[in-house]
């Protein structure tokens, strides 16, 4: 039933933006000409659906297909207004560019007033959604059996959350009295049909004995989804919950020799998109070069020890962006507003440029554009004395950006690496090109909106 709501919503979300650009671009056309023959449309439609994709694209770079976003409050207006702006920008300089030369139209006043009307009724569309996938409607029942600290942190998120989809209807037998009950104390059954249960999650440790899987597999026909802690946990929140975890998961769903032809268009891919960007990262090197030398004493380029795959060392490097001697009293975490970054360095940190010099570590092989961040050897082997299977990391190569990176604020602590380990053990089993090109154009937004550090 939840596999069900999701769908549905996903799809009414796409289709609802589809058939409103199409929709609005009719209206326009009738009230620019008066009516709408099949002769005005046609010479609209090809030019303007070209726009839509580019708008669909910007949509997506910009979060709004986040599931995690769709909440009426200021935030998720601030992101809408700065999109429409965004998308409006495209559209002039889209038909400034394209009307005289692959087009025979040149729609001026009707993109204005399309924008204007299109802008009304995107964010009156956009607030309504929100408000019905809030409702109890579009919202699956969770029956939480069991305890822990993450079922708990995961209970408070969805109860902070509803627009995720998923209402926590009944908690049963949390761990600490969990010995003194059986299922068999009460109806079971009845639970589930008074609740209306659409999805059960139990905990790890609870999830394999005969009593609980029997009791499930009498009420069958209910056509309930069943979950584990860590399976729910994943698929709610993008990331696996590490202390409910053992060795057994990882051979149960790491599968790297599934991940082959993967790996193998991955680093065709990792060659050609370097040796691109090398190329315009060459012609800005020069630029880059001068900004920093005439903002701080010290070198351009900054070369530091980093754990690649397999624990192997490597040499990366970045345009120096903190001022020399940073660490002359040992190595210390980055954290947010550094008083050792430079002010050109939080320009280039802010924008990616400071890591063009790592392109060079992606053509040899040390790295690639997608994977977890590569952390230095001495904050590694600290980590991994802390944080069960944080060595599990270096299980694939590291990358300039990731699920973590875009996901999660810039580590600057052990429990900041620990919640990052959790994105980069989801990326790691979950890794894809579809997952890969989502992630940078999550990058891309970033970028764009100037929230990297």
């Amino acid at each position: 039933m939840s596999d069900f709501l999701t769908k549905i919503k996903r799809f009414i979300l796409y289709a609802g933006d589809v058939i409103l650009l199409y929709g609005v671009l009719a209206i326009v056309l009738m009230l620019r000409y008066g009516g709408l023959s099949a002769h005005v449309w046609q010479i609209h439609f090809w030019p303007f659906s070209i726009m839509f994709a580019l708008w669909l694209l910007t949509f997506y770079i910009s979060g709004l297909y986040d599931p995690r976003l769709t909440k009426n409050d200021i935030n998720f207006y601030t992101l809408i207004f700065k999109t429409l702006a965004l998308v409006g920008g495209i559209g002039m300089v889209y038909f400034y560019i394209s009307s005289s030369r692959l087009f025979s139209i040149r729609p001026f006043i009707v993109f204005f007033v399309y924008l204007a009307i299109f802008s009304v009724l995107f964010l009156f569309w956009r607030r309504f959604y929100n408000h019905l996938t809030e409702t109890q409607t579009f919202r699956s029942n969770v029956l939480f059996i069991g305890g822990g600290q993450d079922m708990d942190n995961l209970i408070a998120e969805l109860n902070r959350k509803p627009h995720l989809g998923y209402h926590v209807a009944e908690r049963i037998f949390e761990a600490e009295n969990f010995q003194n009950h059986t299922l068999g104390d009460f109806d079971l059954k009845k639970l589930l049909t008074e609740k209306r249960i659409d999805t059960v999650v139990t905990s790890l440790e609870l999830h394999r004995l005969p009593e609980i899987v029997s009791q499930f597999y009498k009420n069958l026909f209910l056509g309930i989804s069943y979950f584990d802690l860590p399976t729910f946990y994943e698929r709610v929140l993008g990331k696996i919950p590490v202390t409910t975890i053992g060795q057994m998961w990882f051979l149960e769903n790491i599968s790297e020799g599934e991940k082959r032809f993967y790996e193998i268009f991955k680093r065709i891919s990792d060659i050609l998109i370097s040796l691109i960007l090398g190329i315009a990262g060459l012609l800005l090197t020069p630029f880059i070069a001068l900004a920093i030398k005439l903002d701080s004493k010290g070198p351009v380029l900054f070369k530091q020890n980093r754990v690649g795959r397999g624990g192997q060392i490597f040499r990366a490097m970045k345009f120096r962006s903190m001022v020399v001697g940073a660490e002359k009293n040992g190595a210390q975490w980055a954290t947010a507003n550094d008083p050792r970054i430079t002010r050109v360095g939080r320009f280039l940190r802010k924008s990616r440029l400071d890591e063009i010099p790592q392109l060079l570590n992606v053509l040899r092989g040390e790295m690639s554009f997608v994977g977890p961040r590569p952390e230095r050897p001495e904050f590694v082997e600290e980590l991994k004395k802390k944080i069960p299977f944080y060595d599990e990391r270096h299980l694939i190569k590291p990358g300039l950006t990731g699920w973590a990176q875009v996901n999660f604020k810039y580590g600057a602590s052990e429990n900041d690496a620990l919640e990052k380990l959790q994105y980069d053990l989801y990326y790691i089993k979950n890794r894809s090109i579809l997952l890969d090109l989502g992630i940078a154009l999550k990058t891309i937004n970033i970028v764009l909106s100037g929230k990297g550090q």
